[in-house]
């Protein structure tokens, strides 16, 4: 695989991260009591860590701050999905208080793997001078800082406003992916 294509590929999946992105925060608002609820949430995470891991080890390539954005994702790939998972079976248990506690703590870790998302996105804008996804990132770090209120209507209006910053996001990264669209070789024969 050439590099162009690589860097192609990855953009892309960062693009589908931050789609999944906002999906998960809609999720994560229902909290943990139907089950599934809860598997959708597990599926969820998976799937938008796992292909934020691909994008931004492929981003790598052009920015080096994208190297170390996929090693946090590999690593939580473990954590936050097994206490999510842990969680939802200590509410099947009927233990309500370490269910919450526990899936308080994974809402903290999947958010600060939001953020860490955002200014990596962040930081890509500013290499290659794009103020669309800069005023993305800045207002979807807005949007989770919101979320931190645990007030549900607050954090509803936060995935609200954090849907049109990973909206404005997308739009730069579809601008700068073109500049590594993958050419086709001609044969000659």
């Amino acid at each position: 695989m050439s590099i162009v294509r690589g860097v192609y590929e990855g953009l892309t999946a960062i693009t589908y991260s931050l789609i999944l992105d906002v999906i998960m925060k809609v999720l994560l608002l229902m909290g943990f009591t139907d089950i599934v609820y809860d598997l959708l949430q597990l599926i969820t995470a998976i799937l938008w860590i796992g292909i934020g891991m691909f994008g931004w080890n492929n981003v790598c390539i052009i920015h080096r701050g994208g190297c170390r954005l996929s090693t946090m994702y590999r690593y939580i790939m473990f954590i936050a999905p097994t206490t999510l998972a842990i969680s939802y079976i200590f509410y099947l248990y009927h233990d309500f208080d370490a269910a919450a506690l526990l899936f308080l703590i994974s809402i903290s870790i999947l958010l600060g793997l939001s953020v860490a998302g955002y200014v990596g996105a962040l930081m890509l804008s500013n290499q290659f001078r794009n103020k669309l996804g800069r005023a993305g990132s800045v207002i979807s770090i807005i949007a989770v800082i919101m979320w931190l209120a645990l007030v549900p209507s607050v954090m509803e209006v936060g995935t609200a406003i954090n849907a049109v910053g990973n909206a404005l996001m997308v739009l730069s990264l579809f601008q700068l992916r073109r500049r590594y669209v993958p050419t086709r070789r001609v044969s000659h024969r």
